[in-house]
């Protein structure tokens, strides 16, 4: 884990809560659905992947597709999105992703669910906030937005909101 500026820090007794504060921010459709779970990939493995980060991700997936955790599926999907990373690079799915989110309310989710994905752990690193700001650039959005967003959906899990 990177020893990067810490933007946020989740009490460790809250982090129970990020399941469920994930669970309304998954879109239903299918391409929806795999960007904002490379949104949140691309922000959360920005410092390097947790654990709780994975889990948070397999959470998501098996709430959707109703199918339990594999952990060597998983580690299936993670391998073909850092190949897609390797090959086109982190810039072009970003891109990609952010391009799935056509209005304020899903983009706004999206950054939801990715900032909260990074957070599973407990902290929101500086390198997991750049990813959100670059993919929120793509909305012509600015970094101060983002911030209120990744704030605002923290307040949620600690129960502020």
């Amino acid at each position: 884990m990177s020893s990067s500026a810490v933007i946020v820090q989740l009490p460790a007794e809250v982090l129970p809560r990020v399941p469920a504060a994930l669970a309304p921010l998954i879109p239903r459709e299918a391409n929806r659905f795999l960007a904002v779970l490379e949104l949140g990939y691309l922000a959360a493995s920005a410092d390097g992947l947790d654990d709780r980060e994975r889990d948070a991700i397999a959470n998501a997936l098996e709430k959707i597709t109703g199918i339990g955790y594999d952990h060597q599926a998983f580690e299936a999907h993670f391998a073909d999105l850092d190949a897609a990373v390797a090959s086109l690079g982190r810039r072009e799915r970003l891109a990609r992703t952010a391009a799935e989110f056509d209005n304020d309310e899903s983009r706004t989710d999206a950054i939801r669910f990715a900032a909260l994905v990074a957070m599973a752990d407990g902290t929101l690193h500086a390198p997991e906030l750049e990813v959100l700001n670059e993919a929120g650039g793509h909305f012509a959005w600015s970094p101060e937005r983002i911030h209120a967003i990744v704030t605002e959906a923290a307040a949620r899990v600690r129960g502020e909101s």
